[in-house]
């Protein structure tokens, strides 16, 4: 697929990075950038009360810049100082990085190879700045960096990235992508102004991380939440005064969420602030609560439509800069995606066969769908849990299986001292999380508690929906959930990326992560661990996953780019790809809240499946634990930059697709 690989003589004929990516670069900052846009026509004396725009712009004019001289020098004196003041604007980012505190608008000396001066900027207990001012800010920050990377290199700001040493030539990739899905959220996606979940599930996370994770000592976390309840009345002022119109299912998912969020305070919060904070977070709680309620009343005058569909020239752009590898037109990746469904849909068929033999003896069902319903009623029926909470006890065993699994088939380097918890998801984030979910360990190095979420029915579930969902979370498909959200998924990314060298790396690599490494990860490793360990009814279940999967990007990409209807998505993924109604209708539903996920998780996966065959073809003692340790601990960054960090510079991925390479 779209690949070849590029040996280290090969790499020596090639004086840019990637031709094809180069070229790829500029487009997107063209597109990024319209000529009508008001954002982009600001003038920097209008951002001059903004002391970052001043020093970056200074770093970017000064004199002392040689033109493609001393390629380190440029790269560093534009990125090194934007690094954490990129970080500065995603607190829940900054957390989950291991960090409370990050020194913002600092210098870069070359003569030292140091950053210096700057302010100590605390992060422990903010809320995002929203506000226009800040929103202004951040496209200035991310178009001075775009600006300079994709400039000519016989221009003042240009350089020659491909002089660049391996370490600073992946950080550049990986800059430069975050910057570009940066100005393309801020300037075409616009959530501030349209997506009021968004508002919700970043308030609720920064609510519930300290509640969980371990970055800072216990009474420090807790403290930060009562700050962050003392802020929420101005923060959500802020989402009001930004939010112009909506569609009616982000609407609605917006209120469901702002009384999860209710519910975490009233419920959650105040259990564990019990005790000596208890009279502070009294105090605090009036407040929240009252703002949150006036938000939900808000949100049901705000302007809805019914359009919620992406549509194929924001789905393309979006799904581009989340897989940051060249990709085909998007009639062709459905295509692919097709094939692939094929393929697994007759791996799957194949192994029912034998199971429905085994099962009933008889002569075989009339039909496919038949044959699968038969078996599946069977297998899955018969080994349900029969309430939420035996399903969560049964994960709990089965993380506890998937860690030695991963120690005795030297799959993955798990740390020993990795804890991981099952718990249901948090309510106000049950619309984006509609089945099951991950959550931490942040990458602190004291930091070893992760989370497994575990999405039941809903409250007001009828008893088949109920039955429904047990059915879907069986045994076996525990063990493949246990496997995709905790060990050796999500739980590790953060675990393996505390070992990162520095704090530096970790706010470049870990902040705002590219989805398709952070998504497609757990999926690879899930079908990893299943081909290594797991035989017979395990593997039947991961068949029909892996089938889900693929089905769940393509009713992605038909839903925002086609003319599929809600109710097509629900049959398609319901009769064609055997998934129970009342999860099929909660991931459609998430669907239409989150565009292009399914499928930049699907091309996530393939980019991973990539680069460990491209890491086999350059490695001479190819091992699954060393090749899996050290992608996690180099962190994300865009695939060729990916290939060619975790292979030691011995060669990187080139993409053919159907352009000259």
């Amino acid at each position: 697929m779209w690949m070849k690989v590029r040996t280290s003589a090969e790499n020596a004929k090639f004086k840019n990075v990637d031709g094809n990516m180069a070229t790829y670069n500029q487009r997107v900052v063209a597109s990024l950038i319209p000529d009508d846009s008001g954002l982009s026509k600001m003038k920097f004396s209008k951002l001059n009360t903004f002391p970052l725009i001043v020093l970056t712009i200074v770093a970017l004019t000064s004199s002392s810049c040689v033109v493609g001289k001393f390629p380190p020098d440029e790269h560093n004196k534009v990125a090194k100082p934007l690094i954490n003041n990129f970080a500065a604007a995603d607190p829940l980012g900054v957390l989950l990085s291991g960090n409370t505190t990050i020194k913002t608008d600092q210098t870069y000396n070359p003569s030292n190879e140091m950053l210096e001066g700057g302010t100590d900027t605390q992060l422990i207990s903010s809320l995002p700045d929203y506000s226009t001012q800040e929103l202004a800010h951040q496209v200035a920050m991310h178009m001075s960096l775009v600006n300079s990377f994709t400039a000519p290199i016989d221009s003042e700001l240009g350089f020659d990235s491909s002089k660049l040493p391996p370490v600073l030539w992946t950080e550049h990739g990986t800059l430069l992508n975050r910057s570009q899905r940066m100005l393309f959220r801020l300037q075409t996606e616009k959530p501030q102004e349209t997506n009021p979940l968004m508002y919700i599930e970043q308030l609720g996370l920064l609510l519930y991380a300290p509640l969980v994770l371990d970055y800072a000592p216990t009474n420090d976390r807790m403290a930060a939440i009562i700050q962050r309840l003392n802020k929420t009345p101005a923060y959500l002022e802020t989402a009001k005064e930004n939010l112009r119109s909506t569609s009616g299912i982000r609407k609605n998912a917006a209120q469901e969420a702002t009384d999860g969020v209710i519910g975490l305070i009233r419920n959650v919060i105040s259990e564990q602030l019990a005790g000596s904070l208890s009279s502070d977070f009294n105090t605090a709680i009036g407040d929240a609560v009252a703002a949150l309620e006036d938000y939900k009343s808000f949100l049901g005058g705000l302007a809805a439509n019914d359009d919620w569909r992406a549509g194929s020239s924001f789905f393309g752009e979006k799904l581009q800069l989340e897989t940051a590898y060249p990709l085909p037109d998007l009639a062709t990746i459905l295509k692919d995606a097709e094939g692939d469904f094929a393929e697994a849909h007759d791996a799957l068929i194949s192994a029912a066969e034998p199971i429905n033999r085994r099962i009933y003896g008889g002569s075989r069902p009339r039909n496919d769908y038949r044959l699968i319903n038969d078996v599946l009623e069977v297998l899955e029926g018969e080994n349900r849990a029969r309430n939420n909470q035996g399903m969560m006890s049964q994960m709990e065993k089965d993380t506890d299986e998937a860690r030695k699994i991963c120690n005795e088939e030297e799959l993955a380097p798990v740390p020993e001292e990795l804890q991981l918890t099952v718990v249901e998801t948090p309510e106000f984030m049950r619309i984006s999380v509609p089945l099951a979910g991950g959550f931490g360990p942040s990458a602190s190095t004291g930091d070893n508690n992760a989370l497994v979420w575990l999405t039941p029915a809903p409250p007001d579930a009828s008893r088949a929906e109920q039955r429904d969902r047990l059915t879907t979370n069986n045994i076996y498909q525990l063990k493949l959930l246990a496997l995709r959200y905790g060990i050796p998924g999500y739980a590790l990314i953060g675990a393996i990326s505390s070992q990162m060298e520095t704090d530096q790396h970790k706010l470049t690599h870990l902040i705002d992560p590219l989805p398709a490494f952070y998504n497609g990860w757990p999926i690879y490793v899930t079908e990893t661990t299943v081909e290594a360990a797991y035989t017979g009814d395990v593997d039947f279940i991961w068949l029909k996953y892996k089938l889900q999967t693929i089905g769940a990007a393509m009713v992605d990409l038909q839903l925002h780019t086609g003319n599929m209807s809600t109710s097509g998505a629900v049959e398609f993924l319901t009769r064609r790809a055997y998934m129970e109604s009342s999860a099929a209708r909660a991931l459609v539903r998430s669907m239409q809240v989150n565009p292009t996920t399914s499928t930049s998780t699907y091309l996530g996966w393939k980019g991973w499946q990539m680069l460990r065959e491209h890491y086999q073809e350059t490695t001479q003692d190819f091992s699954l634990t060393s090749f899996h340790g050290k992608a996690l601990q180099t962190g994300s960054m865009p695939l060729i930059e990916f290939s060619y960090a975790v292979s030691e510079a011995k060669g990187r991925l080139s993409f053919n697709t159907g352009d000259n390479d």
